[in-house]
């Protein structure tokens, strides 16, 4: 009888401890992220090789592995996240195609891209993150990012490493545009991470493609915190400028006000100029104007 009572104990307990993680694992994570899927949104796998398991938790069982560029769908609000690669996001629910028949499981969101977007010519180009680098003495944090290619047959053709300076952004957005006047030059891949606050900077990042290869170009960065500075940086391609169709201008306007008592801000601005040029294979940096 006390063996008896004695498995009802360890049962009870065992099943308590059981009721009460669960919960915790299916909580919904009201976190923003800058992935800010919805349900029924169509991601794509960033990481080479996704896993996916049966339960949002890194001790939950392996049951399916996906390779980057397979698309899923989004089929549940956000849950409790984990740390990996250096950075915190949440686990999503999804369900994919694979051989013929439809697949569900759970997976990291930080293996999926951040966005897609394609072409004319059928490339796919996808972007996200390969791992948090926490700041240090000599350098401020950063997270070691990505931007793939792929051709109509899903086959990685090309893959460009960048760093992205990310802190309290609160929007990821593309853009795909044109050659900009540029010569053999098909697109101009422009990732951008939005502050909305004061004193958080947007920063754009730009990559040419040519049709084989991602060539990087110049970054530019916004940031104003209101009635103290703002830096605003453009930058200027050949359809823009109407200038010569070989250079790109980057332009930046620094202010600073000079009352800060004041209801209406005075700044002392500085402004400066790079002129880049593009032979139409690479890019270098002419001058640098005040």
């Amino acid at each position: 009888m006390k063996r008896f009572y004695l498995f009802l104990l360890c049962f009870f307990t065992l099943y308590s401890i059981h009721a009460q993680e669960e919960p915790i694992a299916y909580a919904v994570d009201n976190e923003f992220n800058l992935w800010g899927f919805n349900q029924s949104y169509t991601a794509y796998v960033f990481a080479e090789k996704a896993y996916i398991r049966d339960y949002p938790s890194l001790q939950s069982n392996l049951i399916d592995s996906l390779p980057h560029a397979t698309p899923v769908i989004v089929t549940s609000e956000p849950y409790t996240g984990t740390v990996i690669r250096g950075f915190y996001a949440p686990w999503h629910e999804v369900k994919y195609l694979k051989n013929g028949q439809m697949h569900k499981g759970y997976i990291w969101l930080g293996l999926l891209a951040l966005n897609a977007t394609s072409n004319k010519q059928g490339h796919m180009f996808i972007h996200g993150f390969k791992r948090h680098h926490p700041s240090t003495e000599y350098n401020s944090a950063y997270y070691l990012a990505q931007l793939k290619v792929f051709n109509k047959a899903n086959e990685l053709i090309e893959v460009q490493d960048y760093h992205a300076e990310i802190d309290d952004q609160t929007f990821c957005d593309t853009k795909l545009l044109p050659s900009m006047g540029l010569e053999n030059i098909e697109n101009i891949h422009r990732i951008a991470f939005l502050g909305e606050g004061c004193g958080i900077p947007s920063y754009y990042y730009y990559f040419a493609w040519n049709g084989t290869s991602l060539i990087r170009f110049p970054d530019r960065m916004n940031v104003s915190d209101a009635g103290v500075f703002f830096i605003d940086e453009s930058i200027l391609f050949p359809s823009e400028h109407q200038e010569d169709r070989s250079t790109i201008l980057k332009n930046k306007v620094e202010g600073e006000n000079l009352d800060q008592d004041s209801d209406t801000p005075s700044y002392r601005e500085t402004e400066s100029q790079q002129i880049f040029i593009w032979d139409g294979y690479q890019l270098s940096e002419l001058i640098t104007m005040h």
